[in-house]
């Protein structure tokens, strides 16, 4: 009875969140007309592609489209690269400061994004990376979640594995690519899969960045495309909608095998 219970309860959930999903992704094949009648249409009546076409010309899509692409790929590889160093260091090293280090990186954990946004942004002008796409990449690399993850993971690689590599003359850096960086797929996986979301979908900092409409990203242009051209052309907005999970929904899946094991890694056997 229990299990009934529980199984009914998640189909409940999951068709609440896939509803308005769906209805989001069919009223973007209808037109205007459409989306405007009452009552509301479940399936297109007259399926049209005006709103993707909208999207893809007016919109100027694949400007936003090259911008998001290169902020999130090159922002996420360097968080990854930075957290699987950085918490190798600070979970194999022996060095004096460890501990401290170790219990900073778990009280940043704890200051959310809003609280930093006007220094953030001091910094950013500062260094004259305003209206620059760096400087939607260079102020966010460091994640306290990363980092903290890849200590955890980092813990439970064996140490044997690093002795016997300095036994044999192995220098760090050999020791970290040869051994611990292969190791270390099923988090570079799960880091990846959440520094791409998190970058994909960021609003606020281009919003505090960009102004130059030729440097948005795609959640600030989707932002102020609502009544642009005197009203909301939601059958656009819709469709920009629909284009932009796709990159983010073909990550997941590509990588979908190691997630589970990089976001459990604390109990991995070798």
């Amino acid at each position: 009875m229990a299990r009934c219970i529980k199984l009914i309860f998640l189909i409940v959930m999951l068709l609440l969140y896939m509803l308005p999903v769906y209805y989001s992704i069919a009223s973007s094949f209808k037109s205007l007309k459409e989306i405007y009648s009452y009552p509301p249409t479940v399936f297109p009546q007259n399926p049209s592609l005006q709103g993707y076409i909208e999207a893809l010309r007016k919109q100027d899509m694949l400007t936003y489209l090259r911008n998001t692409l290169f902020v999130a790929v090159v922002a996420t590889i360097i968080t990854v690269m930075i957290s699987v160093m950085g918490g190798y260091g600070l979970a194999k090293g022996t060095f004096i400061g460890k501990i401290a280090l170790n219990r900073l990186v778990v009280m940043t954990l704890f200051i959310t994004a809003q609280v930093i946004m006007v220094p953030l942004f001091v910094i950013i002008r500062r260094l004259g990376l305003i209206n620059n796409l760096w400087g939607l990449i260079l102020p966010a690399v460091y994640t306290p979640t990363g980092m903290f993850t890849a200590i955890q993971y980092m813990k439970d690689i064996p140490d044997e594995f690093l002795e016997s590599a300095k036994v044999d003359g192995a220098s760090e850096w050999v020791i970290f690519w040869k051994i611990v960086f292969p190791l270390s797929k099923p988090l570079i996986a799960a880091l990846s899969i959440f520094s791409f979301t998190w970058r994909w979908n960021d609003f606020v900092l281009p919003l505090l960045v960009v102004n130059r409409r030729s440097l948005y990203t795609l959640q600030l242009a989707l932002a102020v495309i609502q009544g642009e051209f005197g009203g909301t052309p939601w059958n656009t907005i819709l469709a920009f909608s629909t284009l932009t999970i796709i990159p983010t929904l073909v990550i997941f899946l590509l990588f979908q095998r190691f997630f589970m094991r990089g976001i459990t890694a604390g109990g991995l056997k070798y």
